[in-house]
């Protein structure tokens, strides 16, 4: 967390907060700005970064399973009809099935892998709709609780914080 030196704005990775606006960033480049006054409610959440998590889910099962299943069967195929990995000349050919099979079982693993991988964020309300301001992925709660009571110190924003009342942290 880093403080402006005139006290003008507070800085997390990704999470910028002033006096009149709360703002997402991506190393320095300002890649979303939510004015103060149009904020409704401020939540503390811990949530997954998909954006669409049952479509990515869906899509990654897809790809894993069709992947697994057609390795499956060309193993099988290749015990019953000769090497995969030599033409009738003896010349050695790159198997391109099985490699687009194990590039299909690693990108539907990573699709998988990406719902489960939970972070913390800033899940604004406002009048224009909701807004979600992910914290860096390696950032500490307790750098966040420190981060968001800077917050409510500095510029007066109520964060609602009750989600860790319900989550165990590790002192």
């Amino acid at each position: 967390m880093a403080t402006d030196t005139n006290n003008n704005s507070l800085r997390c990775p990704k999470v910028e907060i002033t006096g009149i606006n709360i703002s997402e960033l991506d190393g320095d480049r300002l890649v979303m700005t939510i004015p103060r006054e149009q904020i409704r409610q401020i939540k503390l959440h811990y949530d997954t970064g998909a954006k669409y998590p049952f479509c990515q889910y869906f899509l990654g099962f897809t790809l894993f399973s069709l992947g697994l299943l057609g390795l499956v069967l060309t193993f099988f195929a290749s015990t019953r009809g000769g090497p995969l990995i030599q033409d009738e000349s003896g010349n050695f050919v790159l198997p391109l099935i099985p490699i687009i099979l194990w590039i299909m079982i690693g990108t539907g693993f990573w699709l998988l892998i990406g719902i489960f991988r939970a972070r913390y964020h800033l899940y604004i309300d406002t009048e224009n709709g909701i807004y979600k301001i992910f914290f860096d992925k390696k950032k500490d709660i307790k750098e966040i609780q420190q981060f968001i009571r800077q917050a409510h110190l500095n510029f007066g924003y109520s964060i609602d914080v009750s989600i860790l009342e319900k989550m165990p942290i590790s002192s």
